[in-house]
């Protein structure tokens, strides 16, 4: 273990933003976590991942980032229909899914190429083509830093919702460090999760009619590529925005007034709207300001064309909230987390 000062964040958050961390030092083992904590009690710590979902608001950070670089997974328990497996939290979420698909389990192939690490997945709940971390998810280990001891979450502790957990609370927030996560997967299947219209549209383009778990997470990584920008090759955190939920009622309303707007039923009584919908319709499509603009293929996603601070981004996306306040009467909230 080796502490570093004045280490540069850059490769270390996937919007490229030259930040510059006081100490820095990336923990392999939980000895290693008490001894940081006994080193330093009180100083302020950042714990990160690979990055993917923060936006650094100044170009310093006056505290400890602590860099998640546990790794391991392994089989706890199974049976001839379902395993439980447990990953280590400084693992790559995505290598972690294609294991479990090389494993023959399945559960996790719809969450196949989603950037991050195994200890971030719980905490924004993550999400894509009709699954969640939730759906899988059995208990949380994590480490309680105020009472400096090991504490397990059940799913239900975890208040798992639509991109949200009891670890996004701004009264725990910061005051756990997750160490790792067990899943509940399954050994045999009848039938994969393919209800996305482009997913399926991506199978027939392969000639699959009767997709393995390989075939999906191959398909996933296709419609992924065509949409969404390499953060290697230009700075971005994936989706910026949360798609806000309302009433059906209001939801009808605004699509009366404004056709293009777009949404599902996640209930009887209620609307997720398309953010992406919302922000072409205030006439921001493409948009770019300096240094900051909107992914031309997904306007839910801000780019970094360069040069940004991480101050511009977020006035950038200050505009767009602000407009869409305006025309709409809706809120858009930010998926990604931001560090002042």
């Amino acid at each position: 273990m080796f502490i570093k000062k004045n280490f540069s964040l850059k490769k270390f958050n996937t919007f490229g933003i030259n930040v510059y961390a006081r100490y820095f030092v990336e923990v392999r083992s939980i000895e290693e976590i008490l001894k940081i904590f006994d080193i330093y009690p009180s100083i302020s710590k950042l714990f990160l991942g690979n990055g993917s979902n923060i936006l650094f608001l100044k170009n310093y950070y006056p505290g400890l980032v602590m860099k998640m670089g546990i790794k391991g997974k392994k089989v706890i328990k199974e049976n001839h229909s379902q395993v439980i497996v447990q990953a280590f939290a400084g693992e790559n979420w995505n290598e972690f899914v294609n294991w479990t698909i090389k494993k023959g389990f399945s559960g996790l192939e719809n969450l196949s190429f989603i950037p991050g690490t195994v200890g971030a997945a719980p905490i924004q709940n993550i999400g894509a083509y009709g699954s969640e971390v939730k759906d899988s998810l059995i208990k949380v280990q994590a480490y309680e830093i105020y009472h400096r001891k090991i504490r397990e979450f059940t799913r239900e502790e975890c208040q798992l919702k639509y991109r949200y957990s009891f670890f996004k609370h701004p009264h725990y927030r910061n005051k756990f460090l997750i160490l790792s996560v067990f899943f509940l997967l399954r050994k045999k299947y009848k039938q994969l999760n393919t209800s996305y219209v482009e997913i399926q549209k991506e199978l027939e383009n392969m000639n699959i009619k009767m997709p393995t778990l390989n075939d999906l997470s191959q398909a996933i990584f296709n419609v992924r590529q065509k949409k969404l920008p390499n953060p290697k090759k230009i700075g971005n955190a994936g989706s910026f925005f949360i798609n806000p939920t309302v009433e059906f009622l209001i939801f009808k309303k605004l699509q009366h007034q404004h056709p293009t707007i777009t949404g599902y039923n996640i209930s009887n009584h209620k609307v997720k709207l398309s953010a992406n919908s919302l922000i072409e319709n205030i006439g921001w499509k493409e948009r770019k300001i300096g240094n900051v603009g909107i992914y031309e293929k997904k306007p839910i996603i801000l780019v970094n064309y360069g040069k940004a601070t991480g101050m511009e981004i977020y006035s950038f996306s200050e505009k767009i909230t602000k407009n869409i306040k305006k025309k709409f009467g809706i809120s858009l909230s930010r998926e990604v987390n931001i560090i002042q």
